[in-house]
């Protein structure tokens, strides 16, 4: 940036000296404005030509190297010539000629030695055709680096300009950043499902973090990449979970880890289930449950009282009543097991083959119970096997149960040889009823297992 500067001003001042000036300016100083290195600035406004000089460059004091191009048709070419005319000289050095005795076209280079270091040249490239005719490229002119300094220390400060030559200013530097290091105010943190987390908090302890990073988020929760603050409620059981925290700035990163565990809640009978009814059953170990019995489950939860909403046909009991089957008797056997996790899978058997009918079918009505908590949608309501039913009436008065016979999704085949009848069993004296017929009225209340 420096020399080029300084090479601009020499050419002003060397362009606008009178030819007076230049004598005079050449018997005191006895030195010319030298310029190295220098590359064609007058080829944009040249007309076309077969042969261009590219750029020269100073080897020695006394020698340059040219890169020159040229498009002359190798048929036509004989040799090249390269000229170097001294230019407005201190002493009087000789024109120099160099005979290139190549056909080659493109880029060449060649070498001019015995150049005199205190003169000024204009260089040239020519070429011989085998017709006898020169074609010459635009000449450029050049001078050596190592007369510029020389020239420079000789000049008043304020000769041809009012004041000293300012060297550029350099642009400020800032020291580079330190690598990111960091703690955390917690390692490890243990929390029951859908309940807020407390996370961590950052401590830097290096170079200022530009962002962070998590390799996964636990589900329910969010990271914020600015602070690299963990928070939320995790909404997923799951065992000790290492997750990797990130920091990164332009000089690098770094890393430390932190553990969640998420327990499952542990609900004991009496207590409000996720779904918001009362929980009414604890299995000492899991039983099989679901819509196909392929899942676990340790809980039984009742709907809550008013479930059924408008739906009541007694104001007077919290429940309302259906018959078990729409024709009110079948002859197949759909629904006979009895056992703790079955209602779920019996109610799903029956509600399929009545379909939508909730007006008739007393497990299409369990089943159609939805309620959201939170945010979150239990639809997986179902008619109680006879023994859920049973552990119901251990829990009636907690529960809300009307002193009335409510229906079970377990059917009996021992009646006439048909299943024309269900289990029931009283909410008043406990009394199981193995042959409530199916076009009988008996209540319902909708559980389900978790």
């Amino acid at each position: 940036m420096f020399l080029g500067s300084v090479r601009s001003w020499a050419y002003c001042v060397r362009g606008h000296l009178s030819w007076f000036a230049k004598i005079s300016l050449l018997a005191v100083v006895s030195i010319i404005f030298p310029i190295a290195n220098i590359t064609n600035t007058s080829k944009a406004n040249a007309a076309p030509n077969p042969i261009e000089i590219i750029s020269i460059t100073e080897s020695t004091s006394t020698a340059v190297e040219i890169l020159f191009s040229s498009n002359v048709p190798k048929k036509q070419l004989s040799y090249y010539v390269i000229n170097a005319v001294v230019d407005l000289p201190v002493v009087a050095p000789k024109n120099i000629n160099k005979v290139i005795k190549t056909k080659a076209t493109g880029l060449i280079t060649t070498e001019i030695r015995n150049l005199n270091p205190k003169a000024a040249y204009k260089f040239s490239i020519s070429a011989k055709t085998n017709k006898g005719k020169m074609v010459s490229s635009a000449p450029v002119e050049y001078s050596p680096l190592s007369n510029l300094m020389d020239l420079l220390s000789n000049l008043p400060a304020d000769w041809g300009n009012p004041k000293p030559i300012q060297l550029p200013t350099p642009a400020p530097t800032s020291a580079p950043i330190a690598a990111p290091a960091f703690t955390l105010s917690s390692s490890s943190e243990t929390r029951t499902v859908n309940t807020a987390a407390t996370g961590f908090t950052i401590n830097s302890t290096g170079g200022a973090i530009a962002s962070f990073a998590i390799n996964s988020t636990p589900p329910g929760m969010s990271f914020n990449t600015t602070t690299g603050a963990l928070t939320g409620t995790p909404n997923t059981v799951a065992g000790a979970t290492a997750y990797t925290v990130t920091a990164t700035n332009a000089s690098g990163s770094t890393t430390q880890t932190f553990t969640l565990t998420v327990t499952a809640v542990v609900y004991t009978v009496g207590q409000t289930g996720p779904g918001g009814g009362k929980v009414f059953y604890v299995a000492t170990t899991p039983f099989s449950c679901g819509p196909t019995r392929g899942t676990t489950c340790s809980y039984l939860e009742a709907a809550p009282n008013g479930w059924q909403g408008a739906g009541a046909t007694d104001d007077r009991n919290p429940d309302t009543n259906r018959t078990w089957s729409p024709d009110g008797q079948r002859s197949d056997v759909i629904a006979s097991q009895e056992g703790i996790g079955w209602g779920y899978k019996h109610s799903v058997t029956i509600a399929a083959l009545a379909g939508s009918n909730t007006t008739n079918s007393a497990a299409t009505l369990a089943r159609s119970y939805s309620v959201v908590v939170g945010s979150t949608v239990y639809n997986d309501w179902f008619l109680p096997s006879k023994d859920e039913l049973n552990e119901m009436y251990a829990q009636r008065t907690m529960i809300g149960l009307s002193p009335a016979s409510y229906f079970s999704s377990t059917d009996n085949t021992n009646i006439d040889g048909v299943t024309r009848a269900a289990y029931s069993q009283s909410m008043n004296d406990g009394a199981v009823i193995p042959d409530a017929f199916k076009y009988y009225s008996d209540f319902v209340r909708p559980i389900r297992a978790f």
